[in-house]
């Protein structure tokens, strides 16, 4: 007798279940800050130490984690990909047995640091063209600079008098690029004499607010930025953004500011400490940190927005207190997560989780003769495996089928010949 089982089940075209849950390797001892794509390698920072001897950065190839050189001595918070170079930011002094202050550059051997560096943690990078914007609590790259700066590969240079509040304090803990304007968020609220609140747009020569800015009582800030179209999505913790002309719009911890004007996304994000993160993937924006409800729906940390409503991903991210998702990042189908976390999609996933946003698919048994016809959708699955085991309980061990796989257009298909005992089947992705 030939026993079939799916561990992933057909869900709605959109829908992400969590079956679509599954964690990146054996995860962190650490919080994760900070993911950046480059091919087919995810790089994360953060607080960890485990991720094979890695000190606070980490790389990802699709099966194991590797060592990033020496690693840091403290805790990496921003990552960015230029070319083949990869930029790392935080609050890291020593990198190896050199100092490079904040923040360095891997170039696939060695790190190598940025003409002295920063004076103070770095938040945010962004990139344009060959430029690297990075954002932090700095005030100085070789001159002043006020928490914001440019490196062109070879030199630092201001933006304008940079951004800070009242008493010449400030952070800049998000950088967006959209189009020939780079966007910062933070805890500002002016550049220069320019009243922001927590947002601005640099055009190449000066700073502008959008409308007035964000808003709240005592805690108020941008933690996000992402762009998608001519649209951008700011996040953090606020209530309100205010539109020229002093019209205020409620908003709860993420807006979007489009056509020169905020709009609310729905009734947005609350219970605890708003959005930490943003990603787009087609027309879908993706949220993460550490809130319970995304308009009024429960949603656990990490929620999707599709233009008019709210959804959760299955049961979210759980565990670490308060359950947080610190930064997204997306490579083709796939939603990276890092955070603060110990579940996600009700599956261990300490600290960094990855959601696939494709429809994942279904298992089907026919039968062909004497012999059994395991079936599956063959568009957009390329990346699963078919696994077997011979027992459920206690867990089984996986391996994977040898048999031939058919693809006639539409489907897969393996012939498995009858066996005693039971057999049970299962699709992955690695």
């Amino acid at each position: 007798m030939l026993s079939i089982a799916a561990t992933f089940h057909q869900a709605a075209a959109g829908t992400i279940t969590n079956a679509n849950w599954t964690p990146v390797g054996s995860g962190m001892n650490g919080s994760v800050f900070a993911l950046a794509v480059s091919d087919t390698n995810l790089y994360a920072g953060g607080t960890f130490t485990n991720a094979s001897g890695s000190n606070y950065v980490a790389r990802w190839d699709g099966s194991s984690w590797t060592q990033v050189g020496a690693g840091m001595d403290g805790a990496v918070r921003a990552l960015a990909v230029v070319g083949s170079n990869l930029y790392a930011g935080g609050s890291f002094t020593v990198v190896g047995d050199r100092y490079y202050f904040h923040i360095a550059r891997w170039d696939g051997t060695y790190w190598w640091g940025l003409s002295g560096g920063v004076d103070c943690d770095v938040y945010a990078l962004a990139v344009s063209g060959t430029n690297l914007y990075v954002g932090g609590c700095f005030t100085t790259a070789i001159g002043t600079v006020n928490h914001i700066a440019r490196w062109n590969g070879y030199s630092w240079a201001a933006l304008g008098p940079g951004l800070t509040n009242s008493t010449g304090a400030g952070v800049v803990n998000a950088l967006a690029v959209l189009g020939s304007d780079v966007y910062a968020g933070g805890s500002f609220t002016r550049a220069g004499n320019t009243v922001v609140n927590y947002i601005a747009k640099w055009d190449g020569t000066s700073w502008s607010a959008l409308g007035s800015g964000v808003g709240s009582g005592v805690l108020r800030n941008v933690r996000a930025l992402a762009v998608s179209g001519s649209d951008l999505y700011a996040g953090g913790l606020f209530s309100w953004a205010t539109n020229s002309g002093g019209v205020s719009v409620t908003v709860s911890n993420i807006a979007k500011w489009s056509g020169g004007a905020w709009t609310s996304l729905g009734s947005g994000l609350t219970v605890n400490l708003g959005a930490n993160a943003l990603a787009v993937s087609g027309s879908d924006l993706y949220v993460g940190g550490s809130f319970q409800y995304a308009g009024g729906n429960a949603a656990s940390a990490i929620a999707k927005w599709d233009g008019t409503n709210w959804t959760a991903l299955g049961s979210g991210l759980t565990g670490g207190n308060p359950s947080t998702a610190y930064v997204l990042a997306i490579s083709g189908n796939d939603l990276y997560v890092g955070g603060a976390f110990t579940n996600a999609g009700g599956k261990a996933s300490a600290r960094i989780a990855r959601a696939y946003l494709g429809t994942v698919p279904a298992l089907s048994v026919g039968h062909s003769g004497l012999d059994a016809l395991v079936s599956w959708p063959s568009v957009d699955t390329q990346d699963f495996t078919l696994e077997q085991t011979a027992t459920l309980t206690p867990a089984g061990n996986w391996v994977s089928n040898t048999a031939t796989i058919v693809d006639d257009g539409t489907n897969n298909s393996v012939t498995i010949p009858a066996t005693s005992p039971a057999q049970f089947f299962r699709l992955r992705r690695p």
